[in-house]
């Protein structure tokens, strides 16, 4: 009976053995895929930010370059805005200087905190490093 058992159970075993192991190769060819499909994302990442450190440094000498363009489409509103507010506030002007709305004054925030703290911060460490590259 035990030497039935020993002969039912040896392919059943050998079978349990080989489905293992093919599971493991699948989740192991798995894995190779997922670890190489994050490498072509950190490649690509790493092409996209060269391409535009190429453009801010090619627009480094121009006067107008869409980067300082785009930034004195929503600054110099903004600062034109503050400025109406702060003098009416420190003069008593009868200007009624209007809040902006909900939308715009969270984007005036982040502008705000753009400009001055994560410019005035790449500076520092620009500074602290010794260069004028960014």
């Amino acid at each position: 009976m035990s030497a039935l058992l020993a002969f039912l159970a040896g392919p059943l075993l050998s079978a349990l053995v080989g489905l293992m192991e093919r599971r493991l190769s699948a989740k192991e060819r798995q894995g190779d895929l997922a670890a190489e499909l994050a490498a072509q994302e950190i490649r690509a990442e790493i092409e996209a930010r060269a391409e535009a450190r190429k453009v801010l440094i090619a627009e480094q000498g121009t006067l107008l370059s869409a980067g300082r363009i785009g930034r004195l489409v929503f600054v110099l509103p903004l600062g034109l805005w503050w400025t109406a507010v702060i003098v009416d506030s420190i003069f008593g002007f009868s200007w009624n200087v209007s809040a902006l709305p909900p939308p715009l004054d969270e984007w005036a925030g982040g502008i705000v905190l753009s400009l001055f703290l994560v410019d005035g911060a790449k500076g520092i460490a620009r500074n602290l490093r010794g260069g004028k590259g960014g």
